[in-house]
């Protein structure tokens, strides 16, 4: 693909790239406010009762924002159905994020419906993500010229597949707040790496006389 026609996405993926910078930032600062969470139970939207609770909240809407701008970036450079059914996934992963944010969780032994909606939205998000990296990764590594013989884009969104499994085994055997942890750093390395790629284009490799 002409380098041309990766213009306009080059703007977006620095919006997506700095939401995942951002999201991992506010992940490791609550942590360290509110190290009394149980990180092997407790999801990380329990935070937002805590110390500097008004991040969690950012975060989710920054992880919205960067979704859109991404899923809109990978819809100008893809082609063929099922990546552009990825990039609406995308959108759609990118628009549960944002409204989440909006809808705080339930502090312990409450049930409201702004818990209600929370927990609907995020397992919207949850389920969406991973389908949308399956249709997404190799048709975007391919558009922007990441895609080598040496090794296979499957392993990239392989392993965001994995720990959408270990977050549902986790929360059957009552570690699903460390499962979800390592899920979250995933996706937004999913995230991270699809900007990357669209923000630097390899250099083709010069011919070798033969």
């Amino acid at each position: 693909m002409p380098t041309a026609a990766l213009g306009p996405a080059r703007p977006l993926a620095v919006l997506a790239l700095g939401a995942a910078a951002f999201d991992l930032a506010v992940f490791l600062v609550l942590h360290a406010a509110q190290p009394g969470v149980d990180v092997l139970q407790e999801p990380t939207s329990s935070y937002v009762h805590g110390t500097l609770g008004f991040l969690s909240p950012l975060a989710a809407a920054a992880v919205g924002i960067g979704g859109l701008c991404l899923a809109v970036a990978c819809w100008g450079v893809v082609s063929g159905t099922s990546a552009r059914i990825g990039a609406i996934l995308l959108a759609l992963f990118g628009l549960a994020k944002l409204a989440q944010g909006f809808f705080p969780i339930d502090a312990a032994g409450e049930a409201t419906a702004s818990g209600a909606m929370h927990n609907l939205l995020g397992n919207l998000a949850f389920f969406v993500l991973p389908v949308a990296a399956v249709l997404l990764t190799g048709p975007v590594a391919r558009a922007t010229g990441h895609g080598r013989p040496t090794w296979r884009p499957t392993a990239v969104y392989w392993l965001l597949v994995g720990l959408t499994v270990l977050v549902l085994a986790g929360d059957a055997l009552g570690w699903f707040g460390v499962a979800q942890r390592l899920y979250l750093v995933g996706a937004a390395g999913w995230s991270a790496l699809m900007a990357i790629w669209l923000l630097v284009r390899p250099q083709a490799r010069p011919a070798t006389a033969g």
